[in-house]
């Protein structure tokens, strides 16, 4: 993890230097759309909305790097039939969020620019939730601790900048399994997510 940051750090000064003090910094807050995806036919997964509230550093011209933290609340009903009835779990997560986002603008043009953006995130779980927090031996999550406290994912998608307003659209894809439990089950999170911000710089 050391080493990832120290990198980041040389890459975002090599960028910052090239355009030559031009950068933005600022506030943002978001809507997530939430789905906590898994390999197992008879539990399903719900979507539910939810939201992320924090900041954002931005470095470069026409190519530019933004590093980001982000509290964000995610919350995943998981539902499994059993005879006639059917049990449902809610699973809430409540983490910190960086995202190192790569971006390039199409247009780049004063006041306005559209961009393309892709990049690594890494997702460090401050609370985990569960309700009811013991399913028994049918049900693979019957702990807060049979989820990762750090997963990563990728996130790419565009954003559009209007003056001082800065908006972004991303597809948030989880490459880590957050299940760590004794069963054979992989768990991913899956987000849209929208954002708005303001640049005061």
């Amino acid at each position: 993890m050391k080493k990832i940051i120290l990198i980041l750090i040389i890459i975002s000064a090599g960028i910052a230097a090239e355009a030559q003090g031009i950068f933005s910094i600022g506030p943002k807050v978001g809507y997530n759309s939430y789905n906590l995806t898994d390999n197992i036919d008879s539990i399903q997964s719900s979507i539910k909305n939810s939201f992320q509230v924090g900041a954002f550093l931005r470095l470069g011209r026409k190519l530019y790097i933004q590093p980001e933290a982000n509290y964000q609340i995610d919350e995943s009903t998981l539902s499994k039939k059993v005879g006639a009835s059917v049990t449902n779990q809610d699973v809430t997560i409540k983490s910190l969020k960086v995202p190192v986002i790569f971006g390039y603008k199409l247009i780049n043009k004063g006041p306005f620019n559209l961009r393309l953006l892709a990049g690594p995130a890494v997702t460090f779980a401050l609370d985990k939730q569960l309700d009811p927090e013991n399913m028994g031996d049918l049900w693979p999550i019957n702990s807060a601790d049979d989820l990762k406290n750090s997963t990563w994912s990728v996130q790419m998608g565009g954003g559009i900048d209007v003056f001082f307003v800065t908006l972004d659209v991303r597809y948030e894809m989880g490459v880590d399994n957050i299940y760590n439990g004794s069963s054979d089950v992989e768990m991913k999170n899956n987000i849209f997510n929208v954002s708005l911000g303001i640049k005061f710089l």
